[in-house]
């Protein structure tokens, strides 16, 4: 289905969704909502947000202390969700834009704690930007003294054609003047926006929420970018901007999602069900604020063998495969590398943390009756350094997971730094991160310091 016949579909489904007159106070409010949870989550995913569904959720309901997340976060969530709750409330109506309209947005989504950031908010930019796309490659966004007059330029040009759909669906003479597709006339202001980049941060959500502003003061639902289509949707920018790309492309994406948000209009109408099988969480989240502040939960796992089995299959395991690929970045340098993990009074070797590692852990945890040593260990051990000395082994470092009643403690050699977990909890991905990349950094130091000593 070519942009066009896109186009012609979203027309002659808004005109069925308009044919039954003014909705429900119940259904206007279950479709609000759906667009607010959906439009919030994935806009600012797309920018490195870090809330959840869930706690995205918790925020819309007046939730500011979600546990663990920078407060940047949560503020600009709720702030992104006060602008696009009044824009949902304005429905049809006066569509054109100002300078001061998208300076105002800009300063409700954005929060910043530093205070030279603090002041670029709301403001053109004043140093340039530019975006890595998918080729890996640089493109420039327009430079900083060239953006009031390409924002005066865009928002000229935007107004001028608003006015002309609002003369078209004027009566007499003036009916038959040529206007564009309101669809049309909002796409390529996302287009033309993002080229710009006027803001020194927060220019896609602007670019998002202006663009459906204009959807909706046209009398069709917003749309926004799951995270499975966020490549798609970059990709297809990124060609317009650097490579001469067809925008009609994009357009031809951006209006299957319009497309999706009418048929949730009118599946809600129907009296369907619009909600996802997430959907259970984020009521479960609302639930959880109604009743009360919510509170950690005391979960307690003695040391045995369910203690062990998590601690190995959550926590070992991952470290030791996220340590392999990076002893494998050294593995050129060396004739060959061995590994062992040690526990109780057996040492297991091998060439690699790999499957095999894992087959044998376990296998081992099968056959034991319950553990009697408090410490497990992760060694690596290259030898033979190329082209300096045959025979030498170099220390790589060491991994330690000591075991006590009620917790366990990683450490690892020449770190003061110990990961202290109760036996429900694991090493994070930024922890395991952590921890590799100190170790590569420890046998990269030990190797320069022993061709260093060779030279001597």
């Amino acid at each position: 289905m070519s942009y066009l016949d896109k186009r012609n579909e979203i027309d002659a489904l808004q005109q069925k969704i308009d044919s039954y007159g003014e909705l429900s106070a119940d259904v206007k409010k279950k479709i609000n909502y759906k667009f607010r949870l959906d439009w919030n989550y994935y806009s600012n995913s797309m920018e490195g947000n870090t809330l959840t569904m869930e706690e995205t959720r918790s925020v819309m309901v007046g939730n500011l202390t979600v546990g663990g997340k920078p407060i940047k976060d949560v503020l600009e969530m709720k702030g992104h969700d006060e602008v696009i709750a009044e824009i949902l409330k304005i429905g049809k109506g006066e569509a054109r834009l100002s300078e001061a309209r998208i300076r105002e947005i800009h300063k409700g989504i954005m929060h910043e704690e530093n205070e030279v950031n603090r002041k670029k908010i709301g403001s053109w930019k004043t140093v340039p930007n530019h975006v890595i796309n998918y080729k890996g490659e640089k493109f420039d966004f327009v430079l900083p003294a060239d953006v009031p007059e390409r924002m005066h330029e865009l928002l000229n040009k935007t107004n001028a054609a608003i006015d002309a759909i609002q003369q078209k669906k004027k009566p007499a003479s003036s009916a038959d003047r040529d206007a564009p597709h309101p669809v049309d006339v909002a796409l390529q202001f996302h287009l033309d926006y993002v080229l710009i980049h006027p803001f020194y941060d927060g220019n896609g959500r602007t670019a998002r929420i202006l663009t459906n502003l204009l959807l909706i003061s046209f009398g069709y639902p917003p749309f926004w970018v799951r995270t499975n289509e966020r490549n798609i949707y970059n990709q297809y920018i990124a060609d317009i901007q650097g490579y001469g790309g067809k925008a009609d492309l994009f357009f031809d994406f951006v209006a299957g999602l319009i497309l999706r948000s009418q048929q949730l209009v009118l599946d809600a109408i129907e009296g369907k069900d619009i909600e996802e099988p997430e959907d259970l969480d984020k009521k479960i989240a609302l639930l959880k604020n109604k009743l009360g502040e919510e509170k950690e939960v005391s979960v307690q796992i003695r040391l045995g063998n369910e203690a062990i089995n998590r601690v190995v299959k959550q926590t070992v395991i991952p470290l030791a495969f996220a340590w392999e690929e990076r002893l494998k970045k050294f593995d050129a340098l060396f004739i060959s590398r061995k590994v062992d993990f040690v526990v109780v009074d057996k040492s297991y070797k091998s060439n690699a943390f790999d499957e095999q590692f894992e087959k044998k852990w376990r296998e081992f945890l099968a056959s034991r009756n319950a553990l009697s040593t408090d410490k497990i260990i992760l060694r690596s051990h290259p030898r033979g350094l190329r082209n300096v000395d045959n025979g030498v082994s170099i220390n790589a470092g060491e991994i330690a997971i000591e075991l006590f009643e009620n917790a366990f403690e990683v450490s690892y050699t020449k770190s003061s730094k110990k990961f202290n977990k109760l036996y429900h909890q694991n090493l994070s991905e930024k922890e395991i991160a952590k921890i590799v990349n100190d170790l590569g950094n420890f046998l990269y130091n030990n190797i320069e310091q022993f061709i260093e000593s060779k030279k001597k």
